[in-house]
């Protein structure tokens, strides 16, 4: 026996209600059980893995920022004597 409905409100960005929006019409869905599976698998997720495991969804890099990883990714650095060596370990 399940029990009885219950309704909540949660404020959520213009971008995230419209994203919602697709998703549920584009699959078929309804909003109350797209909400409710997420909330489910947030909360199993949270319970199960350690806090370093879960990356926010919305990660705000200024543009400074978004340009130094930018630049990192596409000038990687040279293997250390450390990483060599470890790397020869490994095939041994």
């Amino acid at each position: 026996m399940s029990a009885a409905p219950s309704q909540i409100s949660a404020t959520i960005s213009a971008a995230t209600k419209e994203r919602l929006d697709r998703f549920t019409e584009s699959h078929g869905l309804k909003k109350n059980f797209v909400v409710e599976q997420a909330l489910l698998f947030f909360m199993e997720a949270r319970r199960e893995l350690p806090d370093e495991a879960l990356v926010p969804a919305r990660i705000v890099l200024e543009e400074e920022g978004f340009d130094r990883v930018v630049a990192m990714l596409a000038e990687s650095p040279a293997p250390t004597e450390d990483l060599r060596e470890l790397m020869r370990a490994d095939s041994d």
